[in-house]
């Protein structure tokens, strides 16, 4: 039997199923609507629904065929006018028949038991710190989503050496990961890099942090396309519900894995290119070390990190401009969380090997999501919003210590070609070249520091290099000593004349 597209809607009195089912015989479909459940069958199409109101069949229903278009409209009456049916849009919580089931870890429940969980669940204490046992509980080494796979990633890693930062996924134990993971995170900062961004916010990037993405433009219409519909139909027709002992670090996992996405998808203004997959895949603490921070500081502490040192484009206020757009996309609901994780399903799965993570990871999220109650999401919003924000001494870098050597530097360097002893930093003749269209004076570039030895020039690029003083050289020649150092540009001048 073939699954046919479909569209959900409503109003007041019934619910709208718009259902694309071409060259068909109409005469022969069947309809039936009994609870909760609404049930269509037209060979070779069968489409069942199971909704969280009730449903009726009381002479009001009726159905129209498009012939042109190929559509069905049904109209299913609501038992009480006027509710509210939610989560029409959760395709695959209105495929999953009653009795579906999942692996162990994962538990189906039924709606009297969820209720008593969730009520638990609403008192849980968000700042309880969990903790590693000193030794391993178990040689059995677990990981992915509420730690379901084991003995996955290792016969995979040899074969893609690319798919994870962690060695050894399948004998490395969490608590042995976090310490791994910290070491390679200070191995990697590029101090160098940090400060060159940090001194040069270049027009991009300004264009970036000034970039209106959709879900903040139009943040009431989350309506899924047909490529994402199609995605979701490719998933199992599955109700997942996370026990109170994983649901803390579901929810956690949930906020790195939407870091990821949001920083990927503003950094190329909403378009994604050849290094998205690799952009979400090394930002994620999941998806790169398959580690799941403890709690939502450390989780944002790790996404800062990461974020300052493996893009290409680092900047601390870009990754404060993507906390921000996690906070609105959490404050829209299930709707616009499940699109955010339909587009790292997408954008995983037509990579080379990180589509892998998809079955570990991906997949279940978008099935969770729509299954999980509103309130946890509430109140994961409102504990994002309530933490202190994230400093520049929270981050395992010595930043703000480097940014202000760096800006010491540059005043001094500043200070020194603007001192009235020092008169090679005057401009003069030999420092100007005629434009030969307009006839008039073009500066010619100076270094920050006139004056470098041959032996401390390290490298040069286009007449700006990368430029090292040892202390002697940083102030300005007074014209004694046994040998006036030459303008470095008229050394370099000399150099270049043949």
């Amino acid at each position: 039997m073939l699954t046919p597209k479909f569209d959900i809607n409503q109003n007041d009195v019934f619910v709208i199923v718009t259902m694309h089912v071409p060259y068909i015989k109409i005469s022969e479909s069947e309809i039936f609507i009994e609870g909760t459940e609404f049930k269509f069958y037209l060979k070779p199409y069968y489409l069942r629904l199971n909704f969280d109101n009730e449903i009726i069949e009381d002479g009001t229903e009726h159905a129209q065929y498009d012939v042109e278009k190929g559509d069905i409209v049904v109209h299913i009456p609501k038992k009480t006018q006027g509710e509210l049916f939610k989560d029409l849009d959760m395709i695959n919580k209105l495929l999953a028949p009653k009795s579906a089931t999942m692996p162990p870890n994962i538990e189906i429940v039924g709606e009297e038991t969820i209720s008593k969980e969730e009520d638990a669940e609403d008192d849980f204490n968000w700042e309880w710190e969990q903790n590693f046992p000193d030794t391993p509980i178990s040689v059995h080494i677990c990981y992915g989503f509420c730690n379901e796979y084991s003995n996955y990633y290792g016969p995979l890693i040899t074969e893609f050496s690319g798919l994870l930062d962690i060695p050894y996924p399948d004998q490395v134990p969490p608590l042995n990961r976090k310490t791994l993971l910290d070491d390679n995170l200070l191995e990697s900062f590029d101090m160098e890099h940090y400060l060159s961004d940090f001194m040069d916010i270049n027009e991009f990037v300004g264009d970036v942090l000034h970039y209106k993405p959709r879900y903040i433009t139009n943040p009431d219409n989350f309506t899924l396309v047909d490529d994402e519909q199609s995605l979701l139909c490719q998933l199992p027709s599955t109700h997942i519900h996370v026990g109170l002992e994983n649901i803390k670090s579901t929810m956690i996992g949930l906020v790195d894995i939407l870091y990821s996405f949001v920083f990927d998808h503003l950094i190329n203004c909403g378009e994604p290119s050849v290094e998205s997959a690799w952009n979400i895949c090394k930002l994620s603490s999941q998806l790169s070390w398959l580690y799941t921070p403890n709690s939502l500081r450390e989780c944002l502490i790790l996404s800062y990190s990461r974020s300052l040192t493996f893009p290409l484009y680092r900047h601390f206020e870009f990754c404060t401009r993507v906390l921000e757009d996690i906070k609105f996309i959490l404050s829209r609901g299930k709707s616009c969380i499940l699109k955010c994780l339909l587009g790292v399903l997408n954008t995983l799965r037509s990579h080379e090997f990180y589509y892998l993570h998809n079955k570990t990871f991906i997949n279940n999220y978008c099935l969770w999501i729509q299954d999980v109650n509103e309130r946890h999401i509430e109140k994961l919003s409102e504990r994002l919003n309530s933490m202190d924000l994230i400093c520049k001494s929270d981050l395992p870098f010595p930043l703000e210590e480097f940014e202000a050597y760096v800006d010491v530097c540059s005043s001094e360097a500043s200070d020194c070609c603007s001192s009235s002893e020092c008169d090679t930093c005057s401009t003069d003749e030999d420092s100007q070249v005629s434009d030969e269209d307009g006839g008039q004076p073009v500066p010619i570039p100076k270094f920050k520091d006139a004056f470098l030895t041959e032996n401390k020039l390290e490298s040069l690029e286009d007449g700006i290099g990368k430029i090292t003083l040892k202390e002697e050289d940083k102030q300005c020649p007074t014209g004694t000593g046994e040998k006036e150092r030459r303008p470095l540009i008229e050394e370099l001048d000399s150099e270049c004349s043949p």
